[in-house]
């Protein structure tokens, strides 16, 4: 495809690229005006520990479940389900299975 103007194309948002170990594979996919793009493959039982990030975010669920905790409220990541979290907010992600994450730093 040619280079639009204003356009990015974002591919591999679904596509696992798991990796062995406790922590999932974090991979950039894009960085774009207001926006930054992250795939995040976890393998069942990887978990990414409580932290935060200083600007909002939203985490949509590609592939498998992934419960996404902010204090003692869970929320189930499947295909189709989304969260938005404020910048500062300390969360926390474990995998009940292989699954994948779409991450977007809002800036």
């Amino acid at each position: 495809m040619d280079k639009v103007p204003g356009l990015t194309v974002i591919d591999g948002l679904n596509s696992a690229n798991y990796q062995e170990g406790e922590t999932p594979r974090i991979e950039k996919l894009t960085a774009a005006t207001g926006s930054t793009v992250i795939r995040i493959s976890f393998t069942a039982g990887q978990e990414m520990k409580d932290h935060r990030s200083p600007f909002p975010i939203l985490v949509h669920g590609a592939v498998g479940e992934v419960d996404f905790t902010v204090d003692d409220h869970t929320v189930s990541l499947v295909p189709g389900t989304a969260v938005h979290v404020e910048g500062g907010v300390t969360h926390r992600l474990c995998a009940k299975q292989d699954s994948v994450v779409t991450l977007v730093v809002l800036r």
